[in-house]
């Protein structure tokens, strides 16, 4: 078993196990505690490529993209829940091109031919392990009111593994924490509403940001020509993940 699999294994059995521990000290909500949800993030994606394949709403100011999570929830305390999501994101990011002068760092550029920019397909799949904690000052209780909660989140994805050949593809991953603010609705005792807003800190995804602005040569240029295409692919997730709106629909199950 590698090293990710098993952080997330220990993590997801140790938050089991602690689930468990409090559930056994605790009702619930109207003796109900398991919560089924399916999430929404969106994020502003600001002149960067997004999901659309229709050029009009491509590196636009009014762009964004997306992270589907659907999960489960547990009521843990009495102001308190825990859960486990899985993650799916689906956008694009830019790359150099193949013959780009740039790429090559033993080549002088300024006067050379210039290739436009690549625009790769990305797909990564992930998890996340959360922790919510609601405001006992206005009056919340689990799992109704405002709330805090504290994620962290894990995405997998492949990317081509050079410019010079893109049909290799190599496997990549990147973890993430973040914080959110936001109000829980219950209606009919069973439907729960939620909207938020997160902030995230991505462990990566920094080297990759630059090109997308007119100061990207100079920001990712190095002594081997640009950074590998990985971290441009890592770059687009951090922009999908720093900052972002959430919605979310749950259900009290049982």
């Amino acid at each position: 078993m590698s090293k990710v699999r098993f952080i997330i294994v220990f993590c997801t059995v140790g938050l089991l196990c602690l689930t468990a521990d409090l559930i056994a000290q605790n009702t619930g909500y109207m003796g109900k505690r398991v919560i089924v949800n399916f999430g929404t993030e969106f994020s502003p994606a600001w002149k960067r490529p997004n999901f659309s394949n229709n050029p009009n709403f491509q590196c636009k100011w009014y762009s964004f993209n997306y992270i589907l999570s659907p999960g489960i929830e547990i009521i843990t305390h009495k102001t308190g829940t825990a859960g486990v999501v899985y993650h799916y994101l689906n956008t694009k990011y830019r790359t150099p091109p193949k013959n780009n002068p740039l790429n090559d760092g033993d080549t002088i550029w300024i006067g050379l031919p210039y290739e436009e920019d690549i625009i790769e397909d990305l797909t990564a799949h992930g998890f996340g392990i959360f922790y919510k904690q609601y405001m006992r000052y206005a009056d919340g209780r689990a799992p109704v009111g405002p709330y805090i909660r504290l994620q962290f989140d894990g995405f997998f994805f492949k990317c081509p593994a050079s410019y010079q050949n893109r049909t290799i593809t190599m496997n990549d991953k990147l973890f993430a924490m973040k914080i959110e603010i936001g109000n829980d609705f219950l209606l009919f005792d069973r439907l729960r509403l939620s909207t938020g807003f997160s902030f995230g800190l991505p462990f990566g995804g920094f080297k990759g940001l630059g090109l997308d602005n007119e100061w990207g040569d100079i920001f990712n240029w190095n002594a081997t020509g640009y950074e590998q295409i990985n971290e441009y692919a890592r770059s687009r997730i951090f922009g999908a993940y720093w900052l972002g709106f959430t919605v979310n629909v749950g259900f009290l199950a049982f």
